[in-house]
């Protein structure tokens, strides 16, 4: 064996020693470049900020509002960085936000849409809330708010009007549709006084004889609770199968969509993301004891965020098919960081992925059967009018129920699912359990192999 003297061995360690100082050096002046680059940028946008309001406090003519002054300045900031999911959320809209998560509000407790004239029809009425205690009824049509003529504020104005401090009180005139043939309109002036009430996002009720129909307006803190309760009677009513309605859910609470699916699906991961950094992330898993009932997911092209992942997770356990259109496309991980004067900046972290690893933000969830409901439909479906016998996306979801094999007591228009629709549906289902199983054993095996 070659021997090295001791005069090369320090002569080696020597070389090597600079080698690494020069490299830390480099590293080091790198990263300081940065840094100095990045603080001069901000100071110049600080200087360029103070330049502004010594100008506008020298010479503007009318009175600042210090409060909408900052909030202008922080909504800048946030829209400056051009992303529609980045915003700044002033004291009362994070106050707002907060409530709208927890399921529980102040304020009126009613849902409208924009009719054709411009006004307010109410389209739900929450159980318990002041609009309720107060005579408020679904179908009502709000003319104006605190002698306010909703079609010359705006509807959005009117909407921000609706909301408001406990114990205030609001106004209504309301045009009251005809009960009964023969009778008529009525203009009835409403007053409620705004105060907490809880949020109702779960609806259900057994449709077709024997299939459970459960509708989720918005993932909130308080409806797994909802939910749970609702699951409990329908399977009491010994339904089926399950018709899920997540059309035109706008989202919500993340951590509330994993209790539902976990309610729905077999043991595994519910909810994962990955980070700019590509750091994939599993935030949320189901526990064994998924429901026995097959499930039919109608979704639209408002279905966001959070309802996107319930339906894709479905569909990738093999738990049942999606039924209506394609997704929002809203699939991205925000943070909210409340400020210390009680605002609050909201701006995205990461992606979610469905479970087989796919991005669905921007792209959506596809549906396995695509059902459009008609413009009539349509118009009484944003209206809260549409009947489940009437609706065509509903009735499609109850067919592929039997084709999944649920014994349906009436099916819609009469139809039979023949032996070779289901022999189809049971060959997709079992091919796309194969490809599954199939890709799990690859992960395992390259999991296998990167631990070696």
């Amino acid at each position: 064996m070659k021997k090295f003297s001791l005069g090369a061995c320090v002569a080696l360690c020597a070389v090597t020693a600079a080698v690494t100082v020069s490299l830390t050096y480099m590293y080091a002046m790198d990263t300081f470049n940065e840094r100095v680059a990045d603080v001069n940028q901000r100071q110049a946008m600080y200087s360029k900020l103070s330049e502004i309001d010594q100008t506008i406090r020298q010479n503007f003519v009318g009175e600042i509002d210090e409060t909408a002054l900052t909030d202008g300045i922080c909504t800048g900031y946030l829209a400056g960085l051009g992303d529609a999911d980045a915003k700044y959320l002033t004291a009362e809209q994070y106050k707002a936000y907060v409530a709208g998560t927890s399921g529980s509000a102040v304020g009126t407790g009613i849902s409208t849409v924009k009719d054709t004239d411009g006004n307010m029809e109410v389209t739900e009425v929450a159980p318990g809330s002041p609009a309720e205690a107060a005579g408020m009824k679904k179908g009502d049509v709000i003319i104006s708010i605190d002698d306010k003529e909703v079609v010359r504020i705006t509807y959005a104005a009117a909407v921000s009007l609706l909301e408001g401090e406990e114990g205030s009180v609001v106004n209504f005139k309301v045009l009251r549709p005809a009960e009964k043939d023969g009778e008529q309109s009525q203009v009835v002036t409403i007053s409620v006084t705004r105060a907490e009430y809880n949020q109702n996002s779960v609806q259900s009720s057994v449709i077709c004889g024997n299939v459970g129909y459960i509708r989720i307006s918005r993932f909130r803190e308080n409806t797994p609770d909802q939910f749970r309760e609702a699951m409990k009677e329908l399977e009491n009513q010994k339904v089926c199968g399950l018709v899920l309605d997540l059309r035109s859910n706008s989202g919500g609470d993340m951590e509330a969509a994993a209790s539902v699916m976990d309610m729905l699906l077999p043991a595994g991961t519910v909810v994962a993301s990955r980070d700019s950094a590509g750091k994939e992330t599993v935030e949320f898993t189901s526990a064994a004891g998924e429901t026995a009932l097959p499930v039919s997911v109608v979704m639209d092209e408002n279905t966001y965020g959070a309802a996107e992942l319930v339906a894709a997770n479905v569909r990738d356990y093999k738990k049942g098919l999606l039924v209506g259109q394609q997704t929002a496309g809203h699939g991205r991980k925000s943070q909210v960081v409340p400020l210390s004067d009680g605002s609050a900046v909201f701006f995205p972290i990461a992606e979610y992925l469905t479970l087989n690893g796919q991005v669905f933000d921007g792209a959506g969830i596809a549906p396995d059967i695509t059902k459009v409901l008609s413009d009539e439909q349509s118009a009484l479906f944003l209206s809260g009018s549409l009947k489940e016998e009437e609706d065509a996306q509903i009735l499609s979801a109850v067919t592929a129920l039997a084709r999944q094999g649920a014994q349906v007591e009436k099916l819609p228009g009469g139809e039979e699912v023949t032996d070779g629709e289901k022999d189809a549906s049971d060959a997709s289902q079992a091919e796309s359990k194969a490809e599954e199983e199939k890709s799990q054993s690859s992960k395992a095996e390259s999991s296998a192999s990167s631990e070696e």
